[in-house]
């Protein structure tokens, strides 16, 4: 058991898997049963967005690459340009068809085995008030405010979000343009 690790996933499934898998390339390259919550919302050959694979929080997504490259300073620019401009509708998408209105972006370079992906934490105002978190990010407990959300209450409001969310996409042509898939 030294050599492997569990992933687990926001509606408590689990895997055994080798130590150093990395979760995004389980999550793209194997096939395996996984909530239809985790399908992605956007794909082409190269990005996916999902729904968070751990956290129950409505409308948080990841924006990931499929090849496991490490960090910005790894990828071309052509690709960063893709990058932006998922990050730029999608995060338009969030506050126009979801109604959030402040969002925290992660992109975090582990030390060991990192692939790139940019988190987008939605804010929700009245959670964050009836717990007293601050959103500053640097005063405030991250991991406090996702442990608030559990899968059994949030199952519907994720669909929903999910749903929201393809249809917004669906509608921007430059997506389309650019070969983006809405699934």
């Amino acid at each position: 058991m030294a050599n492997t690790r569990t992933l687990d996933f926001l509606d408590g499934t689990h895997f055994i898997v080798e130590k150093d898998t990395c979760r995004g390339c389980f999550i793209n390259n194997v096939k395996h049963p996984l909530s239809e919550l985790l399908e992605p919302v956007l794909e082409d050959k190269a990005i996916t967005v999902r729904q968070d694979a751990e956290w129950p929080v409505p409308g948080f997504y990841i924006i990931g690459l499929r090849d496991h490259i490490g960090t910005f300073a790894d990828i071309d620019l052509k690709m960063l340009q893709r990058i932006s401009i998922v990050l730029h509708v999608v995060r338009k998408a969030m506050r126009e068809a979801l109604g959030i209105a402040n969002v925290h972006m992660f992109q975090e370079e582990k030390f060991v085995n990192a692939h790139l992906h940019i988190w987008l934490l939605p804010l929700w105002p009245q959670v964050m008030a009836d717990h007293a978190i601050n959103p500053r990010i640097y005063e405030s407990n991250i991991m406090e405010y996702i442990q608030l959300f559990s899968f059994a209450q949030e199952e519907e409001s994720i669909r929903q979000c999910n749903m929201a969310l393809k249809r917004y996409l669906c509608s921007m042509p430059l997506l389309q343009d650019e070969g983006f898939i809405v699934p």
